[in-house]
């Protein structure tokens, strides 16, 4: 598969892992009672958009033949994608705070962003 293609991947993970986000986090905000499947249906998109981005990103450092050995920017993204991964238990338990989770969320989806843009290290 082409690089450009694996990018796309990628693009698509981070649209699901959010939008999963978005819906569970303003749903917790608004002490809204969701039904179960808006419940599962905002657990699944988040997970699905972990695994999109994890495989679209390890193909993506296949491409640029970072196969041997990663570096360190990469290491910091996949801590990044870590941390947005239990981010949902965050959203689960304290998403009634609003606010502050959402841009927490949104510092390390932009931080990722940023290093994978400038590959500072």
């Amino acid at each position: 598969m082409s690089y450009e293609f694996y990018k796309v991947l990628h693009l698509l993970g981070l649209m699901l892992l959010f939008f999963g986000f978005g819906g569970l986090l303003v749903a917790a905000y608004s002490k809204a009672e969701l039904k179960k499947a808006a419940r599962i249906m905002g657990f699944i998109t988040h997970g699905l958009g972990l695994l999109f981005i994890l495989v679209s990103g390890f193909g993506m450092a296949a491409r640029l033949g970072l196969a041997a050995g990663l570096p360190g920017w990469v290491h910091a993204k996949i801590a990044i994608w870590v941390l947005l991964g239990v981010g949902i238990s965050l959203v689960k338990r304290k998403g009634y705070i609003g606010w502050p989770v959402a841009v927490l969320l949104l510092g390390l989806g932009t931080s990722a962003a940023f290093i994978a843009i400038n590959k500072p290290f």
